[in-house]
């Protein structure tokens, strides 16, 4: 059995070094890629207790399996936020909070090795350090679990949507069951073992098909600028196109707050499939929530311009669109005129 653990874990070493030197030419261009790169070098670091240990304490490669595997739940977090969240970018805190489930541990080892006092000798401390740290990652993962379901429904790309919440879903429960089996409950077998490095193989060849086999639209395709909805459309306008274009500009269905494709099919009386297959195909869109939000950064920028409405604040007119936040509204507006609401408004009344 441990002959049949090694070779799973050998398998999946190779398969996620492979994968993530097959993404590195667009490393540079796309965040979503750097950062699903850097969880699977962070999984190769995991897996060379597997491969090569066990390892002597502080020695260099326990540093190397000590930094990789604290940092997995961190990164998957960050993973799972670029690939299914709505807002274009990750912000500082994202990161902040990510870091810690590395910076925790790290530090402690860090203070053995300087001062020679090693928290884990002391109960207390032990406790709060190791359980604590525990906890943010069991946090983070159901986090992402809980990202996938509510933002799952808004991608339209039907193949890429499967894709993506199988991969990064099935991930989450990989990473949610190995720690709570390995930390939390403390088992230990040699079956645990051959099963947790065959279920991490059998989950690399989905990424690698997901991944290499979707092309454009794939698992980890960049964000793209909204396009311009019923500005450019086909002529003439198909009976479903109208009612579309009638629901946004004639009754302003994109202000109401919670709308989803669900509920808007439902509106419309067109099937879910459907809809998401005349706003992905013959409008452009990849993604529900960016065909809303162009019609409310639309609405908020005419009003911009008028003199009417000058003495309106930016917050008052994001929520009458339809947002929910200024954050959010900010950025999809500067996504869109590359400058926020409130040069836009300068720019607009000079």
């Amino acid at each position: 059995m441990t002959a049949l653990s090694s070779f799973f874990a050998h398998a999946a070493f190779v398969q996620m070094a492979m994968c993530s030197l097959l993404l590195a030419p667009a490393w540079r261009s796309n965040r979503s890629v750097r950062l699903f790169s850097l969880l699977l070098l962070c999984g190769c670091a995991y897996l060379t207790d597997a491969l090569f240990g066990p390892f002597t304490r502080l020695s260099g490669l326990w540093w190397v399996n000590h930094i990789g595997g604290n940092a997995l739940a961190g990164v998957f977090w960050l993973v799972s936020l670029s690939v299914f969240a709505d807002d274009s970018d990750l912000r500082p805190w994202q990161y902040g909070v990510a870091s810690l489930t590395l910076v925790i541990p790290l530090t402690v080892s860090l203070l053995a090795v300087l001062t020679g006092i090693d928290l884990h000798g002391i109960p207390p401390l032990r406790d709060v350090v190791v359980y604590g740290a525990m906890a943010l990652e069991l946090v983070l993962i159901a986090h992402a679990m809980y990202v996938v379901v509510a933002h799952w429904h808004s991608d339209l790309v039907q193949e890429r949507r499967y894709a993506r919440g199988g991969v990064i879903g099935v991930t989450a429960a990989y990473l949610f069951s190995v720690i709570v089996i390995e930390q939390v409950l403390n088992l230990e077998s040699i079956w645990l073992g051959a099963i947790k490095h065959a279920a991490l193989s059998i989950l690399m060849l989905g990424v690698y098909w997901f991944t290499f086999s979707l092309r454009q639209d794939g698992l980890l395709a960049q964000r793209l600028r909204p396009t311009s909805g019923f500005e450019r459309p086909p002529a003439p306008l198909t009976p479903e196109l109208q009612t579309i274009r009638d629901a946004m500009l004639v009754d302003h269905l994109y202000r109401e707050e919670g709308m989803t494709i669900a509920r808007l099919a439902r509106h419309l009386g067109i099937r879910e499939y459907k809809l998401r297959q005349l706003i992905n195909g013959q409008l452009g869109y990849r993604n529900f929530n960016d065909f809303l939000n162009h019609f409310r950064v639309e609405e908020v920028a005419t009003r911009l311009r008028d003199p009417e409405h000058q003495g309106e604040t930016v917050l008052t007119l994001a929520l009458d669109s339809g947002f929910r936040s200024l954050s959010s509204f900010n950025r999809a507006f500067k996504m869109a005129h590359g400058m926020t609401p409130t040069e836009y408004r300068g720019a607009m009344s000079d």
